[in-house]
């Protein structure tokens, strides 16, 4: 027995190592290529030529309601009625009965004034931040 295994180990490792070298022939050629790369920027301009007719501005000028907006700082938004008005209740007694509330898509927001200036809903914004409101931010709505 000890004679078939060196014998079958004898022809079966030279089958292997022909059958090996047969697959790595060199038959594919490798070719090395150097590529220079260069990076560029393209800067395009953003700036585009406006030409507006006089006329145009004119009735612009005369329909200011026609792009009215009014802002108005949302302080919070609930979805659950009990956590709503325990908030709304304490935004009362510090912010005073300017305080409302909207409901729209299952939520209940909480909000505070309507200005027609942007930059003092933004002040005010600030000011009910100081009041504990570090959420609060300012939406715009359309007349």
């Amino acid at each position: 027995m000890l004679k078939s295994v060196k014998l079958y180990l004898l022809i079966i490792l030279p089958a292997i190592a022909v059958i090996l070298n047969g697959c790595s022939s060199g038959e594919y050629d490798i070719d090395e290529y150097k590529v220079d790369y260069t990076e560029k920027t393209v800067k395009a301009d953003t700036i585009r030529k406006v030409t507006v007719k006089e006329d145009k501005i004119k009735e612009d000028k005369t329909d200011l309601t026609r792009d009215s907006y009014i802002y108005i700082v949302q302080i919070g938004a609930f979805s659950i009625p009990s956590n709503f008005e325990r908030f709304l209740t304490r935004a009362k007694q510090t912010l005073g009965e300017g305080v409302y509330f909207d409901q729209s898509g299952g939520l209940y927001k909480i909000r505070i004034g309507s200005y027609t200036n942007r930059a003092e809903a933004i002040k005010y914004m600030e000011f009910v931040k100081t009041k504990g409101y570090y959420d609060a931010f300012v939406i715009t709505r359309k007349k």
